[in-house]
């Protein structure tokens, strides 16, 4: 038995399959937290990108990464249960390999994005600081790759 089917025949991944509505709820609150996550997150890097620059950018930044976070993790979590359900396909497939690459890509940005020293946001007015800007352009493109990864794993 290969590593995908061990996964597969866990409890969490029978379970999705065997229950007639587990997999399409899963999948629903996957996408709610998708939504949720991705939409939080464009909404502060647009911001840093110059858009809505009448929105202070401190409070924004507050009030929008804590509810990324939560999505992230409620994505993380019905991630989790639907790669179980279908593990043994999964690991083989190169765009499902290509989507969790990119969300490790995504939480090295965000790393680096918090961890860097650019200063107070309350501080940079109407225009963020380069590096923070590359890497909301990075964010961006990383998580619209990630929304798209994930709507082709089932076609590759």
């Amino acid at each position: 038995m290969g590593v995908g089917q061990a996964l597969a025949a866990l409890p969490p991944g029978a379970w999705m399959r065997g229950v007639a509505w587990a997999y399409p709820l899963v999948e629903s609150l996957h996408i709610v937290a998708l939504g949720t996550l991705f939409g939080a997150m464009a909404v502060v890097d647009l911001r840093l990108l110059g858009f809505s620059r009448a929105l202070p950018m401190e409070p924004l930044i507050r009030h929008a990464v804590p509810l990324a976070l939560l999505a992230f993790c409620l994505a993380g979590v019905t991630g989790l249960l639907l790669f179980l359900a279908h593990a043994d396909d999964l690991v083989g497939n190169r765009i499902f390999v290509l989507k969790i690459c990119l969300i490790g890509a995504a939480g090295t940005n965000a790393a680096i994005f918090h961890t860097g020293n650019w200063g107070d946001p309350a501080h940079w007015g109407e225009s963020a600081p380069l590096v923070p800007r590359l890497l909301a352009v990075s964010s961006l493109i990383i998580w619209v790759g990630v929304i798209f990864c994930g709507r082709w794993i089932a076609y590759a």
